[in-house]
């Protein structure tokens, strides 16, 4: 992947990671075993280490699941990058996901403005002190 990237001087730790990255450690095994993010080289100590490139990686996939990319569809991403798919392909998968997250970031927008219609509404009820209040559940 190529943004967002996290660069580090030597491999770290996993919790190291997961702090970097704003996830639990448990989120991080979790992508590992679903096959969404590759396994981490390991250390002489047998614990994963992190370098630029896994980390680079892993930022990517929080990336998409902070957009609402499912897990299936990450899974299908990261399959589609493993088997050689030319950047093409994954474009294409990448622009459906974005046209998924414009229709709901719309959809969001609606919910908003109705909430705000909401709020002003009680606003002006507590401000007038009138029974108008029970009017504007």
């Amino acid at each position: 992947m190529l943004l967002p990237e996290v660069h580090v001087d030597e491999p770290v730790t996993i919790s190291v990671a997961a702090d970097l990255l704003g996830v639990t450690v448990d989120t991080i095994r979790y992508y590992e075993k679903e096959g969404i993010t590759p396994a981490p080289d390991r250390g002489p100590d047998g614990w994963r280490r992190y370098d630029t490139a896994a980390l680079s990686w892993l930022a990517g996939t929080v990336m998409l699941r902070g957009t609402g990319m499912s897990v299936h569809e990450m899974r299908e991403y990261a399959a589609a990058y493993r088997a050689g798919a030319d950047d093409a392909e994954r474009l294409a998968l990448l622009e459906q996901h974005h046209a998924t997250v414009l229709e709901r970031q719309a959809e969001v927008q609606r919910h908003l403005a109705a909430l705000e219609r909401k709020i002003a509404a009680y606003r002006q009820a507590v401000a007038s002190g009138g029974p108008e209040a029970t009017s504007a559940r």
